[in-house]
């Protein structure tokens, strides 16, 4: 379950806070002035979300690898265009 604690309110409770968030799987948004600051997950999730993080980016890194080759591509391409118009 999602939530919303002040500042202040986590710091007096922080060891309440811990252990929902460990045993429950509960979240926090903790707000200053109500203004979100930070949230507190579970360690499962930071992991999984890290996890995923990681791997967008190498799969990202992987296309733009491949992308560089491009315009070999397109040479590939107008080579195969004017073999066709022959």
């Amino acid at each position: 379950m999602l939530k919303t604690v002040s500042a202040i309110k986590a710091r007096q409770n922080l060891g309440q806070v811990m252990n929902e968030v460990f045993l429950k799987d509960d979240e926090y948004i903790v707000e200053r002035s109500g203004k979100p600051l930070v949230a507190i997950i579970p360690i499962e999730k930071y992991l999984n979300m890290t996890g995923r993080r990681k791997e967008f980016f190498r799969l990202y890194d992987a296309l733009q690898g491949s992308a560089d080759n491009s315009s070999s591509v397109d040479d590939d391409i107008a080579e195969a265009l004017a073999a066709a118009r022959r």
